[in-house]
């Protein structure tokens, strides 16, 4: 189910996409998803298709999501 959920989103969306949490457990997973753009909300759009990509898709409950953007003056 990873596997084909990760496949979608990069597929739909030019984003990367890694499996980076749970690998062990069998009913619970976590995906981290990444992506650049030349401006913050381009990307927050991006991320906030992707999220309800991720929502609709049937066998999925999202428990928690967070956002962090990074720029050169950090």
């Amino acid at each position: 189910m990873v596997k084909s959920l990760s496949s979608a989103i990069r597929s739909t969306f030019e984003v990367a996409v890694a499996e980076t949490g749970y690998q062990d457990k069998w009913q619970r997973a976590e995906i981290g998803i990444a992506a650049v753009a030349a401006e913050g909300y381009h990307l927050k759009k991006v991320m906030h298709s992707v999220e309800r990509f991720v929502e609709r898709w049937a066998e999925v409950e999202i428990i928690d999501s967070d956002l962090t953007l990074h720029s050169p003056e950090d």
